[in-house]
């Protein structure tokens, strides 16, 4: 794969799955969806990311690090909502109270995207900014009813800090939209990503997954 540079960055990350390279890819078709499964054998590293078929946009990405002894380590969800965990939220707030505020990341093609959803307060009660130190976005409000700090693995892990000129936020319908401007080197290594990920031949579900070619 093709390896670009980031300014701050001392790696040379595989820009076809933004971690490194070495990765074994298989990916099927499943519910409109193009699932794309990676693993490193060297680390037991694994990420499964999926994609609209239409749109090729970003709709699932989970990372899994490699298990202790005798466990299996748990999928961390870094973008959009696991269909199981999706359903398992969605009978837990048959008991909690709706109003809660819930967080999910929607990136777009341009920008890193979060929606925080049961969120009230009027726009200009809030204040994001950008926490050098942690390389975190923070997101306030004015009366203190909300606070959350956000991180964002895409840019740690090839130590790119945070431009805080690129925050921007909109709110409508109890819905805060926080967007982040995303940095060059994530879209040239996010469209070098999309055509190796082109280059994939693609079985159904139900059939062996189809290596990368």
């Amino acid at each position: 794969p093709t390896h670009l540079h980031a300014r701050a960055s001392t790696r040379s990350p595989s820009t076809k799955i933004m971690y490194k390279a070495g990765g074994k890819s298989t990916a099927i078709i499943a519910g409109g969806r193009k699932k794309v499964h990676t693993t490193w054998d060297d680390t037991g590293f694994e990420q499964v990311e999926e994609f609209d078929l239409t749109t090729d946009q970003l709709l699932l990405r989970k990372v899994r690090k490699a298990a202790m002894a005798g466990r299996e380590s748990k999928w961390e969800i870094e973008v959009g909502e696991d269909a199981a965990a999706q359903r398992a939220g969605e009978e837990m707030l048959i008991a909690a109270s709706q109003d809660q505020p819930t967080i999910v990341r929607r990136d777009t093609q341009e920008c890193f995207q979060w929606r925080v959803r049961n969120i009230p307060y009027p726009v200009e009660t809030y204040a994001v900014t950008a926490e050098a130190e942690a390389n975190q976005l923070v997101i306030r409000t004015s009366n203190k009813k909300y606070f959350k700090r956000i991180n964002i693995p895409d840019l740690d892990r090839h130590g790119i800090p945070i431009d805080a000129s690129g925050i921007s936020f909109t709110h409508c319908n109890r819905t805060l939209v926080v967007s982040l401007q995303k940095p060059d080197f994530i879209l040239q290594a996010e469209a070098a990503s999309k055509r190796e990920r082109a280059g994939l031949k693609c079985g159904k579900e139900g059939d062996v997954d189809c290596k990368q070619q």
